[in-house]
């Protein structure tokens, strides 16, 4: 496994073996601690945004949100599991 970890809000990307499954986020970040930050705190906006809708009226809202909250759990797993 090669990790790259840059400094002055560079992207950190990772190559990882073929049987494992890519991680290479496009957020701009110093560390994995702030790219676990960024996506806590896009799951918790993505989260209200979601609260606030109702199906009868805004189910496609409705099911992009879910797949983008989908998205950002699966990346901050990912980076839980690199630190």
């Amino acid at each position: 496994m090669k990790q790259t970890n840059t400094t002055n809000s560079q992207k950190v990307t990772s190559r990882v073996t073929s049987s494992e499954e890519k991680f290479s986020p496009t957020i701009m970040a110093d560390s994995l601690e702030v790219m676990e930050a960024y996506c806590r705190g896009r799951i918790a906006s993505l989260e209200v945004s979601l609260n606030s809708l109702t199906i009868a009226d805004n189910t496609k809202e409705i099911i992009s949100l879910c797949q983008e909250i989908k998205k950002e759990r699966k990346l901050l797993a990912q980076i839980i599991a690199k630190k």
